[in-house]
């Protein structure tokens, strides 16, 4: 069982290398798209923190509403027990207290929302320096990408070159030995030249009686014997 195991667990292996080679192929691809989601997205996150920012001031602005009502209520409290008007101080209070909550309510949502906007400017923050960084590592991808490219090419025409210089010297080889054949033939046939024609030469004078100056065996004894 553990051998079928294994070929099941190749066949499923299988199946995603054209998904795998797919993706490698695209990387850069992908990668560009993936900059662009991460974009998009940070456009998002500082919409819904100018929406944040936005109610957090509606907010400041309710709760010193809140404040200047609370304080004057207080005023006006204090004025009617003064006056002794212990029901409409009472009155008055209830309201104070109403406020008082509303606005207690209101800090801690404020408070709240203050976080939530420090911790959404932090990460805009971090985010906008790593999109930054990967917008540098997309440029040096393009480049490397690019240089890979020429060095193929590049290799690719070396190696066409190679191929022509060594057909040239083939060729220029075969041109110079062609010469040089043609060469040593001329020159053979001036020597055949030349032998038939001092050939000739000798072959008048002796004919006509005069030494060509050859020595010969006759010659040779004649002189011993002189001596």
């Amino acid at each position: 069982m553990s051998i079928w195991r294994k070929l099941n667990t190749l066949f499923r292996a299988s199946a995603h290398e054209p998904v795998a080679k797919l993706v490698e192929a695209n990387d850069i691809r992908i990668f560009e798209q993936e900059l662009r989601d991460a974009e998009q997205a940070i456009a998002r996150s500082k919409r819904e923190l100018a929406h944040l920012m936005a109610e957090k001031t509606r907010l400041e602005r309710d709760n010193t509403g809140l404040q200047a009502a609370i304080s004057k209520r207080e005023q006006q409290a204090s004025q009617a027990l003064e006056q002794n008007e212990e029901a409409l101080a009472l009155e008055l209070a209830n309201l104070i207290a109403e406020d008082e909550t509303v606005l207690q309510r209101q800090q801690q949502q404020h408070a709240k929302l203050q976080q939530q906007e420090t911790q959404l400017r932090r990460q805009l923050r971090d985010s906008g320096r790593a999109l930054k960084h990967f917008h540098s590592e997309m440029r040096l991808a393009k480049t490397n990408r690019h240089a890979e490219q020429v060095t193929r090419q590049l290799r690719g025409h070396a190696t066409g070159l190679h191929s022509h210089m060594e057909d040239l010297n083939v060729s220029a080889d075969r041109i110079r030995a062609r010469q040089t054949e043609a060469e040593d033939v001329e020159a053979a046939l001036t020597e055949l030249d030349n032998e038939q024609n001092n050939g000739n030469l000798n072959a008048r004078l002796k004919a006509a009686g005069i030494d060509n100056g050859a020595s010969s065996g006759e010659k040779v004894l004649a002189r011993l014997k002189a001596r």
